[in-house]
């Protein structure tokens, strides 16, 4: 058969087998889920836990991973973590392929007998995970290391943040470069995903080994690539398009539906959310059936173009030892009670706002950022005036070893000057300006001691010094404790970083010192580090690390959030402390938050889980 490969031909046959298995295809889904939830990702967790726990480091900066990751350990958590999100997809799409198989026109297997099927080759597809992610990231490797080398030689001369302010020629050189790399790494792996697309069908349904059901997968695609690869790729792409849209328009019912709520808005809160973990499942079954079926139904069809099967062979499948039986319903239907249950479970969740709490605590960023020269007295002046709690500073040391405040490792950025602060003779520091390039209004700003700028603080603010590091000498933890503990500032300062081994050494020169661990990315479950507080980026905080540190008596510090809407939510998360640019607007934001009812605050809290402005 040499008839082409067309669209019409592949939405008939998509459009029969889902018609025919399309209950056992809900259910399977359903349950899968489950599993996947319940069983899978955390056995996958726990594997990976093991191994962290092996290494002994956590890991909680760019550098810190990156230098795990080049471990033995640290390549051998990357290739299982990699082969276990493959496989996961893997095992949901085999799934899907197999009981389309096994149901055909008219019969309908029973649930135990679909998943040992479906899962029978449970060893060839983990695989097949592996060699996919092994290739993949050979692949991927030389954009790394491009981007990293472009990074060198256009962006090494000074600190980041001066080209990410200033975007000299040298930043929009690099930057289209990178975006180069990128585009050619997102082609490289579209290809690869096309070329791979029959792997698992030949897999399950051929009896090839992964490395022979790669080699045939390419083969196939051989002629039909373009076209296959729009098909898989549009398909995805069209359906999160149109998601998005639908959720746009559900975000517009949901305002107007909220607005006229009344007083007792608890039955509308929860049909809506509802209503949306209905959307949001919809969305992912439609996108994750779809993607299995037109990916069988694009083999099946290459395949008997080729020849290679009779035209029959929708009906093909694994062998089965018995004869398919009426499909058993037991399972599904326990399993919903579960999904109910869910938005009971986040009504509970919400009840939890309308408690009282400590007001949140606002860290202005850098002093006030926004509204003076940063790591400045004027900035620190300026979050005194605004009534923030803290001041967040960034300290290091100068050449003849005096602690500063200054945020980038040279002095390019806030005084024109490209010497490294480590170069510099604390006097040399002092002549220059840093507040001219924020504003003239400025001129003649100066860079601060950390013992100036506590003076300036003490029973005014308390204070953030954050230890920056930008090499191998590690005196300034033990300069900044030494300092305090002289000052009799302990009770008013939190001293943070990166590099929990400075904390310790700090904690080892001043007892009394309260220290903070940031966390940007992490590896290792950072809540078992013995810190008074952490320091998290915001879209990094999980529900569980907020819990577990709170549980251990730690406070939580989230980072850098500049947005009323973000605001809102960490503090209906029960975050400790918002370090923001704008601390005028954090405040106004933990006010207006104070001042709401009960059902107001359920309302908002209703807002936020739905994606609306609050």
């Amino acid at each position: 058969m040499k008839e082409p490969l067309t669209v019409s031909a592949l939405v008939r046959s998509v459009w029969h087998d889902f018609r025919h298995a399309r209950r056992a295809l809900f259910i399977y889904e359903v349950l899968f889920k489950l599993v996947e939830v319940w069983l899978l990702v955390p056995a996958v967790a726990l594997v990976l836990g093991a191994i962290l726990s092996r290494a002994g480091h956590i890991a909680v900066s760019n550098r810190d991973i990156l230098d795990f990751l080049l471990t033995p350990t640290g390549l051998l958590y990357a290739a299982l973590f990699s082969t276990g999100a493959v496989a996961l997809l893997l095992f949901e799409q085999a799934g899907v392929m197999v009981l389309v198989a096994l149901t055909g026109a008219e019969e309908r297997p029973p649930f135990k007998q679909m998943l040992g099927a479906a899962f029978r080759k449970v060893l060839r597809i983990v695989q097949l995970s592996a060699v996919q992610a092994a290739l993949l990231a050979l692949a991927l490797l030389p954009f790394v290391l491009l981007a990293v080398l472009t990074y060198r030689t256009f962006l090494s001369d000074h600190d980041i943040y001066f080209y990410l302010k200033e975007r000299p020629p040298n930043f929009w050189v690099a930057a289209g470069i990178g975006s180069l790399f990128l585009l050619a790494a997102v082609a490289v792996g579209t290809w690869l995903y096309v070329r791979w697309a029959f792997a698992l069908p030949i897999l399950l349904f051929e009896n090839q080994s992964c490395r022979a059901a790669l080699r045939a997968s390419c083969e196939r695609v051989r002629g039909v690539g373009w076209r296959a690869g729009l098909i898989l790729v549009g398909w995805s792409v069209g359906v999160l398009l149109i998601g998005a849209a639908v959720e746009a328009g559900f975000r517009l019912f949901a305002a107007a539906v909220l607005a006229n709520a009344g007083e007792r808005p608890v039955v509308v809160i929860l049909l809506l959310l509802v209503a949306q973990g209905g959307l949001l499942a919809t969305l992912s079954f439609v996108l994750v059936i779809g993607l299995g079926l037109v990916t069988r139904r694009l083999y099946l069809l290459r395949s008997e173009q080729l020849g290679l099967v009779r035209s029959d062979a929708w009906k093909m499948a694994p062998s089965l030892e018995k004869p398919a039986t009426p499909w058993n319903w037991r399972l599904a239907w326990l399993s919903l009670p579960l999904f109910l249950l869910a938005p009971l479970a986040l009504w509970i969740n919400m009840s939890r706002y309308v408690m009282d709490r400590p007001p949140v605590q606002v860290t202005a960023h850098r002093g006030h950022a926004r509204a003076a020269p940063e790591n400045t007295l004027s900035a620190i002046r300026k979050a005194i005036e605004s009534g923030a709690d803290y001041a967040e500073v960034d300290v290091h040391q100068t050449k003849d070893g005096v602690v500063v405040l200054l945020h980038d490792r040279d002095l390019k950025r806030v005084a024109g000057d490209s010497r490294r602060l480590d170069e510099v003779l604390f006097h040399q520091v002092r002549e220059l300006d840093v507040g001219s390039w924020f504003d003239p209004a400025f001129a003649g700003e100066r860079v601060p001691t950390l013992k100036e700028a506590i003076n300036l603080c003490r029973g005014r603010i308390k204070m953030n010094i954050e230890l920056k590091f930008f090499g191998p000498d590690r005196r300034l933890a033990g300069e900044v404790a030494r300092l305090v503990r002289e000052l009799d500032f302990e009770s008013e300062c939190l001293v943070t970083s990166f590099e929990y081994d400075a904390l310790l050494e700090a904690k080892r020169h001043n007892p009394g010192l309260r220290t903070g661990l940031i966390v940007a990315l992490a590896l290792g479950d950072v809540s078992r580090v013995e810190v008074d507080a952490f320091s998290v980026r915001a879209d990094f905080l999980s529900d569980e690390l907020l819990r577990e540190a709170h549980h251990r008596r730690s406070e939580v510090h989230v980072w850098t959030v500049n947005d009323a809407g973000q605001m809102t939510r960490q503090i209906k998360r029960g975050v400790n402390n918002i370090i923001t640019s704008d601390p005028d607007l954090a405040i106004r934001v933990r006010d207006e938050w104070a001042s709401l009812s009960g059902p107001e605050r359920l309302v908002l809290a209703a807002r936020l889980l739905l994606g609306l402005d609050p």
